[in-house]
C-alpha cells in the first residue's frame, strides 16, 4: 500500500487482552506497510501483554466503551483525525480467522492501490455491497459527500440491525451514489444465481474462497454460531495451509471460550435449505479441486 496508508482496526476485547489469532492478523496487516490503529471496545484497561505487544510492533492502541459496533469504533478513531492525510484508509475488524495466505500478495492481486474503493467480498444479499469487515477507501472516495454522511451517522444510538442497514449496506449505497464502483477480490454481483438466490458468500462459499486464496479468511460467526445449520463445518481444518503460520489451535481455543450467540434473525426452512444446497455445491467443488491437485 502507498506510504501513509492507515488501517483502523475494530475489536471487541472486554478483558483488554488481544487473543493470539488477532495478533497474527495485526502482524500481517503491518506487512502491508500500513500505520495501524486498533480500538479495543468494551475494555476498561488495556492488558499489559497487549500493551507490550503493541509497543513492540508499533501499533497504536486505543480503548473506548462498547457501542455502535465496528462503525462506532471506526467513527471514534476518525474523530481523532487519523485519516486526514492518508492516501488510503483500510477499515477492518476481528470477526474473522486468518489470513491464510500473505496479505501483501492478496492486496497486490486486488490492485488495491489503483482502486478508489475495494473489499474482499462483494455480495448481492439484501443489496449489492462490500462486506464491511475489510474495506479500503482512497482519500477521494473517503471524502465523497455521500460517504461522509454515512460515516457521521449516530451509530452509538443504533441497534445492530440499524447499523447493518445504515452502515455496512449504506456505505456501499453511498459509494454508488458517488459513482464509485465496488471492487472486490470475490464477487457475486454479476452471478446469475445470486441475482435470484442471494446469500452471504462467507456462509456459502467459504471453502472455495479459502482454498483458492481469493479470500483467505474464515468467518467466526459461521464456525461459532452456524446460523443456517450448514453441514460439515469441520472441513475448516483442511483449509489451513501448513505453511500459513496460522495455528488451528487458535480456532479451537476461541470456540471453547465462546458459546454460540443467540440468533438475531431466525432463518426460515427455505433459507436453511438454500444455504445447505449451495454449501454442498461449494464442498463438492472444493473436494474435486483437491483431488485434481493431488493427482498432479
Amino acid at each position: 500500500m502507498p506510504a501513509g496508508t492507515v488501517c483502523l482496526f475494530a475489536c471487541y476485547v472486554p478483558d483488554g487482552n488481544l487473543p493470539l489469532h488477532t495478533r497474527f492478523y495485526l502482524k500481517n496487516l503491518l506487512k502491508c506497510g500500513v500505520t495501524l490503529h486498533i480500538i479495543l471496545s468494551g475494555a476498561e484497561a488495556i492488558h499489559e501483554n497487549t500493551n507490550n505487544f503493541c509497543k513492540k510492533h508499533g501499533i497504536h492502541a486505543w480503548r473506548r466503551p462498547n457501542g455502535g459496533l465496528d462503525f462506532g469504533a471506526w467513527q471514534f478513531l476518525l474523530e481523532k483525525g487519523l485519516a486526514k492525510d492518508a492516501p488510503y484508509i483500510l477499515f477492518a475488524n476481528d470477526s474473522v480467522f486468518g489470513p491464510l495466505k500473505p496479505l501483501p500478495l492478496l492486496l497486490e492481486e486486488l490492485a488495491a492501490n489503483q482502486r478508489p474503493a475495494w473489499g474482499l467480498v462483494a455480495s448481492r444479499a439484501v443489496t449489492p455491497h462490500l462486506q464491511s469487515w475489510f474495506i479500503g477507501l482512497s482519500q477521494a472516495a473517503f471524502q465523497a459527500a455521500p460517504v461522509q454522511r454515512v460515516l457521521h451517522l449516530p451509530f452509538q444510538d443504533m441497534s445492530r440491525n440499524e447499523i447493518i442497514w445504515h452502515g455496512e449496506l449504506g456505505l456501499s449505497v453511498a459509494l454508488k451514489a458517488a459513482n464509485i464502483p465496488l471492487h472486490a477480490a470475490w464477487s457475486d454481483l454479476n452471478a446469475p444465481m445470486a441475482r435470484f438466490f442471494p446469500t452471504n458468500p462467507m456462509h456459502t462459499h467459504w471453502r472455495d474462497m479459502a482454498q483458492t486464496g481469493a479470500v483467505p479468511f474464515l468467518k467466526q460467526e459461521v464456525l461459532r454460531d452456524n446460523p443456517f445449520r450448514v453441514p460439515h463445518l469441520a472441513d475448516w481444518r483442511a483449509l489451513i495451509p501448513t505453511d500459513s503460520g496460522f495455528n488451528p489451535e487458535w480456532i479451537d481455543t476461541y470456540l471453547n471460550q465462546h458459546a454460540p450467540r443467540p440468533l438475531t434473525i431466525h432463518p426460515t426452512w427455505k433459507g436453511r435449505a438454500l444455504y445447505g444446497l449451495i454449501n454442498q455445491l461449494d464442498r463438492l467443488k472444493w473436494r474435486t479441486d483437491r483431488l485434481r491437485g493431488a493427482a498432479r
